[in-house]
């Protein structure tokens, strides 16, 4: 057991320097108001960094433990000195704050982002709304019913047209729902996009190609399938038409040619009757076709028009999905006209949002995609495409769809591409409109945050609450930074977003990782989002994990839970509600030991 004196000695001690050491930041950081935030949000960072280890573990011997009171911890440790018997410099330059005052500052900043919170449940839940329920207006209602708070709508997907929908069916249930809901209203969280990496077009190189044509209940073809067809000495039009999902490679016999309104037959591989109407010509020798039944097609495959013969040289299938699997060659182009061009070689084509997060690569960096499900290696980097090639798939094929997210851990994207990119620009001034929240996805510096604030300023939308998305190992490094920015903002919250952060910074680090951000905005009290795969499991196959159960209550730190869509969204957040009030009422989590681990998000 320390001697007690000397124990009071080595703490005031360390007080004092970190009192000299907070003065000298304050200065940094001039703010005229939650001055006492910035003060034990220093403090804490100082404490983490600098208390040695062997001073702790003395502390803790005698029964005070400073890991756990982030929110209030200089009050804290002149309590402890106190106790020590030890008096405190009064000339310290800082703002302490009690307990009691951090736990009335974190209640007013979370009412300022997410709205009062319900009888008996702090926490607020927030969920992320699916394009379809905009005709689902009952879920809508049972959702708010069983406790959400809190609807997000993700920009990366959809259109203004949908998310104004999706607000407009949550406003009309609210109405509905008026008696019950007791005024309650439900706020409108929307992200922006961000500079995430998306999977836009994929195309396959098939032996044979199933050309699917849409049917109605009663078996009957209810739309054409749109392809093209162009001639090897001509490439097709670039930027490609949206609708196509087929092109074909046409070579012409005895200098044949085709135009508007012409029909080219052929046999398909099943011995079928088919043709293709010629409706326009979009290119030199590139023209769009319809077809009206579904086909079975492949390469050497003759066309007839007249006496017009074609022969089919090379085809492409441009799926809404592909599946991969481990060994699959993936071949990334950075624009249309490659990617048109490439009708050779086996494996899965593709172009991406955000063609300037290609730049850093080389080989043998990693690629995930599926949110890690499938991982992939960087084989070759080429002028217009690079490829690589599919290492590890979980076991079973995967498919990669139109908007899959893709991660370059190793490449370094965020230094060849803005946080704010030109889709979230043209999208800021509908969510400064529509939503109570705003998501600032793929933060990465203080800079950010004060570009967004400007812009939001711009549509006279200042006061709109702002969440940070801290999902990057930049943003991770910048959080101390980014927290005193935000105590800035008029009403600001932080996102912990698991998904593409354990990414980002490796699956091993994640626990590590989202404690420190716990602990770093308790010490600011400013309001956490605990987000990804909270009751996935439930909330698609209605039957909850023992592990998410465990997740939940670890969640319970933060001050809004995020579900994500599925089928038994609605009874996940009834269940998600009612493990939220058993807990409280049992009372407030125990904070997690801090391990003494060293970490530079307390570098300021």
């Amino acid at each position: 057991m320390h001697d007690k004196r000397e124990l009071g000695a080595r703490l005031a001690a360390f007080y004092r320097e970190m009192a000299e050491w907070v003065g000298q930041k304050r200065k940094e950081v001039p703010l005229s108001f939650h001055e006492g935030s910035r003060d034990q949000l220093l403090a804490y960072a100082y404490m983490r960094g600098c208390m040695p280890s062997d001073l702790a573990e003395a502390l803790e011997e005698h029964g005070w433990q400073l890991d756990g009171r982030e929110a209030h911890l200089i009050d804290m440790m002149e309590q402890v000195l106190a106790c020590l018997h030890v008096p405190v410099d009064g000339k310290t330059e800082w703002r302490k704050v009690t307990r009691k005052e951090a736990n009335e500052l974190l209640h007013e900043r979370t009412k300022a982002v997410f709205g009062s919170s319900r009888p008996h449940r702090p926490t607020h839940i927030m969920v992320t709304m699916d394009e379809s329920w905009v005709d689902e207006p009952g879920l809508i209602e049972r959702l708010l019913l069983y406790g959400m708070d809190v609807a997000r709508i993700n920009c990366a997907y959809g259109s203004p047209e949908t998310w104004e929908s999706l607000v407009s069916v949550i406003r009309q249930a609210e109405r509905q729902l008026a008696q019950q809901m007791q005024g309650r209203k439900c706020r409108i969280y929307m992200d922006l996009p961000g500079p995430k990496i998306r999977v836009d077009r994929l195309a396959v190189n098939m032996g044979t190609m199933k050309l699917s044509v849409k049917k109605n209940q009663y078996g009957e073809a209810i739309e054409p399938l749109v392809g093209l067809i162009s001639f090897s000495s001509f490439p097709p039009p670039s930027p490609l038409p949206r609708d196509v999902s087929f092109m074909w490679q046409l070579t012409a016999e005895d200098g044949a040619a085709v135009e508007e309104g012409d029909e080219l037959l052929f046999t398909d591989v099943r011995g079928k009757k088919q043709k293709l109407r010629v409706t326009e010509q979009i290119a030199p020798s590139c023209f769009k076709v319809f077809l009206s039944r579904t086909a079975y097609v492949q390469k050497e495959m003759k066309l007839q028009n007249g006496k017009a013969s074609f022969t089919v040289s090379s085809a492409l299938l441009i799926p809404v999905k592909a599946f991969a699997t481990a060994g699959t060659p993936l071949h990334i182009y950075f624009d249309d006209a490659a990617f048109m061009a490439a009708y050779g070689g086996a494996g899965i084509k593709m172009t991406t949002t955000l063609a300037k997060a290609w730049r850093n690569v080389r080989a043998g960096d990693r690629l995930y995609l599926n949110d890690g499900q499938m991982v992939a290696r960087i084989v070759k980097v080429h002028d217009r495409y690079v490829e690589a090639k599919v290492v590890f798939d979980g076991g079973k094929r995967k498919a990669i769809k139109q908007g899959t997210g893709l991660h370059l851990p190793d490449s370094f994207p965020h230094l060849t591409v803005p946080p704010l990119t030109d889709r979230d620009l043209e999208w800021i001034p509908f969510i400064a409109s529509h939503a109570d929240i705003v998501g600032l996805s793929f933060v990465q510096t203080p800079h950010d945050l004060r570009k967004l604030s400007y812009l939001l300023a711009e549509q006279g939308a200042d006061s709109l609450p702002v969440i940070a998305k801290i999902e990057t190992q930049t943003a991770l490094h910048n959080l101390a930074r980014l927290l005193l920015e935000g105590l800035q903002i008029p009403a600001f919250g932080v996102m912990i977003a698991r998904g593409d952060l354990a990414l980002e910074i490796g699956f091993d680090r994640l626990a590590a990782a989202q404690r420190d951000i716990l602990a770093l905005c308790r010490a600011a009290h400013i309001p956490v989002i605990w987000a990804t795969q909270v009751l996935e499991q439930m909330a698609k196959k209605g039957i909850p994990s023992r592990a998410e159960i465990s997740d939940v209550f670890l969640g319970k730190q933060a001050q809004c839970v995020m579900l994500n869509k599925g089928r038994y969204i609605a009874e996940a957040v009834r269940l998600l509600s009612s493990l939220l009030k058993k807990e409280e009422r049992r009372g407030k989590p125990a904070m997690p030991e801090m391990d003494g681990e060293r970490t530079d998000l307390f570098d300021l």
